[in-house]
C-alpha cells in the first residue's frame, strides 16, 4: 500500500502559481525509491513559526491550513446507512491510552483518530446522498482507463505491510531539529522531533510530527532524515490537532492540501476489525479544478488529457454496496473492513501518481520500527498469514460513485 507518488507544488488560495515542480515519480511496480527530481531553484528559506490559526495564508504556492483532533467510532451500520449525523461518543472519553499520552512505545490505539466531529473525513454518507452531477463521467473515466485499488497481477485486491506516510509523536525531552526549507514552509524553524525518525523512504518523503502539548501537527513534503539537529523539507505546514479540535482541512504535505493524518489505515484499526474514517487514495489525473474540501479552487496538477475528465482533488469516492452486499462478495474479513470503510465513509483522492494503481494510503511502519519496535502493519499481515501482502478479491471500480461536495460540507 506504499504511496508510489508524483506530486506537483500547488496554487495557494488567491495566491500566484509557482512554476511546476516534477517531484516524486516511483512507480508502484517499480518497487524502490527512485531518485528525486525536482526541476526548480531551491530556495534557502527557514520555515516560519506557524501560527495556530483557522487558517494561514500559504505562500510559495501551496496554502493554508484548518485543524485536527479525536473523534468518536459508532459500529459498522446495517443497511442503509445511518444519517450524517449519527455519531457516537468521543474519543477523549471512549479511547484508552488518552490524547497527551502519545510517545514511543505508547502509539494511538485502535480507537483512536486525530481528527473532531467536524471533520469530512468522520463523515458518515447518508442514505441516497446527493451524487455529484458528473459521478457518471468520472467513474466511466476510471472504468475506462483501467485504474484499480492495489492489486496483484490478477486484479486481486491487496494489502502490503509497508505504508507510506510516518508519524511522530514528540515529547519535551526530544531533540530540538532546526528545519531547514526549499520551496514552502509554514512550520516552525526548529521543533522536537523523536531521535530515530526518518521520513518516508519514496521519494515523497512525507513525515508528520504532532506536538500534543502544543496541539500542533507538522507535515513536511520531502523530508531528510533528522540529522545532527537539522533537517531539509521541500514544503512543510502546521495544522491544529488535539483533542474535540480540528478537521484535516490544510496543510502542504499533499497536493490536496490535506493533512497527512487524514484517512490514514492503520494496523492497529485492521487489527480491531473497524475503520471509522474516510480513506484517501491517489490517481494518475485528475480535472483542473479542485472541490471540498480542498481548502483552494487552484488547479490540479498531472491534469487528466481529456479536459472534464477523471476526478478532482478532495472528491469523494463511495463503493455503492450495502452491507449485506459486502458480506455476499466472500473477500476475507480483513477486506471486509476496508470496503465496509469505503461505503460508509468513501475514499478522497489526495494526490497523483505515475500509474493507474488507485493506492489506498496507509500509515508507514517506519513510524514503529525506526524505533526498533515491530511494525504494525506488518504484523497485521503476518497474523493474517500473508508474506510481504495479502491477498483478497478484486473491488470493482464500476460500484463507486462520487458524492456531491455539498454532502460531507452539510450544505445540502
Amino acid at each position: 500500500m506504499a504511496a508510489r507518488l508524483q506530486r506537483t507544488a500547488r496554487q495557494p488560495p488567491g495566491g500566484a502559481r509557482p512554476a511546476r515542480v516534477p517531484a516524486r515519480i516511483a512507480a508502484r511496480a517499480a518497487r524502490g525509491t527512485l531518485p528525486l527530481l525536482l526541476a526548480l531553484a531551491l530556495l534557502a528559506c527557514t520555515c516560519a513559526a506557524a501560527g495556530a490559526a483557522s487558517s494561514t495564508a500559504a505562500g510559495g504556492g501551496l496554502r493554508s491550513w484548518f485543524g485536527v483532533s479525536a473523534e468518536a467510532f459508532a459500529p459498522v451500520p446495517t443497511e442503509p446507512p445511518p444519517a450524517p449525523d449519527a455519531r457516537a461518543a468521543s474519543t477523549s472519553t471512549s479511547c484508552t491510552p488518552s490524547w497527551g499520552s502519545f510517545r514511543v512505545g505508547n502509539w494511538p490505539p485502535a480507537c483512536w483518530h486525530p481528527y473532531g466531529p467536524s471533520s469530512p473525513f468522520n463523515f458518515v454518507i447518508p442514505a441516497s446522498p446527493r451524487v455529484s452531477s458528473e459521478s457518471a463521467a468520472i467513474i466511466r473515466y476510471i472504468k475506462g482507463h483501467a485504474w484499480a485499488f492495489d492489486g496483484d497481477e490478477a486484479g486481486k485486491f491487496t494489502l502490503e505491510g509497508e505504508g507510506s506516510r510516518p508519524v511522530y509523536w514528540s515529547t519535551s525531552g526530544d531533540p530540538i531539529v532546526r528545519v531547514t526549507c526549499r520551496v514552502s514552509c509554514h512550520a516552525p524553524a526548529r521543533l522536537l522531533i523523536p531521535a530515530g525518525a526518518r521520513p518516508q523512504e519514496a521519494s515523497d518523503g512525507h513525515l508528520t510530527v504532532v506536538d500534543q502539548s502544543g496541539g500542533h501537527e507538522y507535515d513536511f513534503w520531502q523530508a531528510t532524515k533528522p540529522e545532527n539537529g537539522r533537517m531539509t523539507v521541500s514544503a512543510g505546514s502546521t495544522i491544529p490537532i488535539g483533542a474535540e479540535s480540528g478537521t484535516g482541512i490544510g496543510g502542504d504535505g499533499e497536493a490536496a492540501h490535506l493533512g497527512l493524518l487524514g484517512g490514514l489505515i492503520r494496523g492497529a484499526e485492521l487489527a480491531a476489525g473497524k475503520i471509522e474514517h474516510a480513506l484517501v487514495t491517489t490517481v494518475k489525473c485528475v480535472q483542473q479544478h479542485d472541490v471540498w474540501p480542498s481548502p483552494s479552487s487552484g488547479t490540479g496538477d498531472a491534469i487528466c488529457p481529456n479536459a472534464g475528465l477523471g476526478p478532482h482533488f478532495a472528491s469523494l469516492l463511495q463503493l455503492n454496496m450495502s452491507e449485506s452486499e459486502i458480506s455476499a462478495t466472500g473477500a476475507p474479513p480483513w477486506q471486509q473492513v476496508v470496503m465496509r470503510a469505503l461505503a460508509r465513509y468513501g475514499v478522497y483522492v489526495v494526490d497523483t501518481q505515475n500509474s493507474k494503481v488507485m493506492a489506498l494510503l496507509a500509515e508507514d511502519d517506519l513510524s514503529f520500527t525506526s524505533f526498533g519496535n515491530p511494525g504494525e502493519m506488518a504484523g497485521f499481515v503476518k497474523s493474517q498469514g500473508g508474506t510481504g501482502q495479502l491477498v483478497g478479491i478484486p473491488i470493482e471500480t464500476s460500484k463507486l460513485r462520487v458524492i456531491d461536495p455539498c454532502v460531507p460540507q452539510r450544505t445540502c
